[in-house]
């Protein structure tokens, strides 16, 4: 049995493990040092050290012989008392021992035992693994060196230029291709060697081009015309023409009745139907389509100045009368014609807008969800 693979693994979970009758191991953390000669810089570790004065049993070591060995405490002191006995026989006979991986151990006259720890695993679990790192120093040679030596192009970029330099001598190829090619046909076509296969009318291209043209233009103001007459409807009326007498009966001989789509024919006024009605005036037609909405609610009062006793909806709050108004127009031109502003209570700025009130408090948290569906789920309840 090894006992120092056993201290080994407790060193690095522990900062002390005290081996019975013989002395303690102290595991002290020490920082990344940079060594002065070698250049080199090392992660951090756990130094050991040795304390001849820790010699009392804590169980440490016992338990973890126990459980890695599987046997009983009582076997695994026996087994601790028995390494012990040998590492004592070896410093009586040569005054040294070791234990492999940790240290070695020599007895000195008058100062007891000397430790010297040998181990060269990393026994601090947070830098485990970490290698030793090698740093060549600067020197100022080497700065002035690497300042004057130029840098060497990256071998993709060398490979992207190329490529670019090739891609645009193919390019600049074909259109000087193309140019001598077109010009070489010009000059064929004005001294007449050029063949009647190769030739290209211009004049016959125009003349099909024109009748594509003028093929294409009466369909496309036959779609034109159907998009602007399609769901087109007017409800109102035709409002009455008047006609000025001297040009009434030349405009009676004129008029065609003619068919539109949703139309009547306008009817026309004689000047004896002028005479007949003379104090009769042309209203305003209104647009079709077009209803005005009643900005107004059904009735009451808009602006709510005092405490009334009923419980309003509230939608928002406002910081001026203008913004509120505005927001109620809002209200009405969506269906709510009930909708009000009240103004600040005393110890308030907010202008509160409501869409709906009833003469109860019971009765409005009955609607407040109806309403939350149409005006969203912020909506709340005053009473005022």
């Amino acid at each position: 049995m090894q006992l120092s693979d056993h201290i080994r693994t407790l060193l690095r979970d522990h900062d002390c493990v005290i081996i019975p009758d013989f002395g303690g191991l102290i595991a002290d953390y020490a920082p990344a040092q940079i060594h002065p000669v070698r250049h080199t810089l090392a992660p951090p570790a756990k130094h050991v050290a040795f304390n001849q004065s820790l010699t009392r049993n804590d169980g440490l070591l016992v338990d973890a012989l126990s459980a890695t060995l599987q046997v009983s405490p009582t076997q695994a002191r026996q087994l601790v008392r028995e390494a012990v006995l040998g590492l004592q026989a070896e410093l009586e006979a040569g005054q040294r021992t070791e234990l492999p991986g940790i240290g070695i151990f020599r007895r000195t006259a008058g100062r007891g035992l000397d430790f010297e720890y040998t181990g060269h695993q990393n026994l601090l679990a947070a830098s485990y693994g970490l290698p030793e790192l090698v740093s060549r120093p600067i020197r100022a040679t080497d700065a002035l060196l690497a300042r004057d030596r130029q840098p060497a192009a990256p071998l993709l970029t060398v490979r992207r230029s190329r490529r670019l330099a090739k891609t645009l001598k193919v390019m600049a190829t074909a259109l000087i291709a193309g140019l001598i090619l077109s010009a070489n046909y010009q000059g064929a076509l004005k001294l007449g060697y050029l063949p009647e296969s190769l030739r290209i009318d211009l004049n016959q291209a125009a003349e099909v081009t024109e009748t594509t043209s003028a093929a294409e233009q009466p369909t496309l103001a036959r779609q034109q015309a159907t998009l602007a007459n399609s769901n087109w409807t007017e409800s109102t009326p035709a409002a009455a023409t008047v006609i000025p007498a001297a040009v009434a009966p030349a405009a009676a001989k004129a008029v065609v009745p003619a068919k539109t789509a949703g139309r009547k024919p306008a009817a026309v006024v004689t000047p004896a139907a002028t005479k007949a009605a003379p104090a009769a005036s042309v209203a305003p037609v209104a647009k079709a389509g077009v209803v005005a909405p009643a900005l107004a609610p059904a009735g009451g009062p808009t602006t709510i100045k005092s405490r009334t006793g009923r419980s309003y909806i509230i939608v928002g709050a406002y910081t001026t009368l203008a913004h509120a108004e505005k927001g109620r127009l809002a209200l009405v031109r969506h269906g709510h014609k009930d909708a009000k502003v009240v103004l600040p209570a005393p110890g308030s700025r907010k202008y509160r807008l409501s869409a709906v009130d009833f003469a109860s408090k019971a009765q409005a948290q009955q609607q407040l969800p109806l309403v939350r569906k149409h005006l969203g789920s912020d909506l709340w309840v005053l009473n005022y």
